[in-house]
């Protein structure tokens, strides 16, 4: 029997934040499962944002040549994807929300071509992580939630679920709380269970 693959996508440019945190003990949780993972560190890779030429509906790839590329052959065999990220104006972070705006590929490939995103059609299941400094506010989650079921849903990618995660001011300080620790290694544990 084949190891399925989860991708942990690790979008905040800060190393050792809360997000990265629990990324990770997802992380350990999901290998704790028998998966064979790997973490992508979004700030060490060179990815241009779309530039919206539309060169991807010809052929339902990009045609911009950075390492993107690599990325894409990544998400289309995951088993499992989950994605961390800090909430920056209500929303996930540049560097994030610059890889997903490159999955436009997929969109045309999907959407504009008829072409399946995985071999067979099979789908993959996809989890958020989201963690804010602020502690209240109307909505504080929703565009960041909004915009990851927009992106795992072009992928074929269900939406398992999230750990939203407010009030973590302090750098590092879900490495403290118990709790949403074992909340992050549970999750990645039953990634593929669900």
């Amino acid at each position: 029997m084949k190891m399925k693959k989860v991708i942990g996508i690790f979008g905040s440019p800060r190393k050792e934040g809360n997000s990265d945190i629990l990324l990770n003990s997802a992380i350990k949780g999901a290998e704790a499962n028998g998966a064979d993972v790997e973490k992508i560190v979004i700030r060490d890779l060179q990815i241009a944002p779309c530039n919206s030429c539309g060169g991807c509906w010809e052929k339902g790839v990009c045609v911009i040549d950075d390492d993107m590329q690599e990325m894409y052959t990544k998400l289309v065999d995951a088993d499992g994807i989950i994605v961390a990220s800090p909430i920056y104006f209500m929303g996930v972070n540049a560097q994030l929300k610059a890889f997903i705006d490159r999955c436009q590929a997929f969109w045309a490939r999907k959407y504009i071509l008829n072409l399946s995103i995985r071999e067979g059609g099979r789908t993959a299941k996809g989890f958020f992580i989201a963690t804010a400094a602020r502690d209240t506010g109307e909505g504080l989650f929703a565009g960041a939630v909004k915009t990851i079921k927009a992106f795992f849903h072009v992928l074929d990618t269900q939406y398992v679920g999230d750990i939203l995660c407010a009030g973590l001011e302090e750098k590092g300080v879900a490495g403290k709380k118990q709790e949403l620790l074992q909340q992050a290694f549970d999750a990645g544990k039953q990634l593929l269970k669900l």
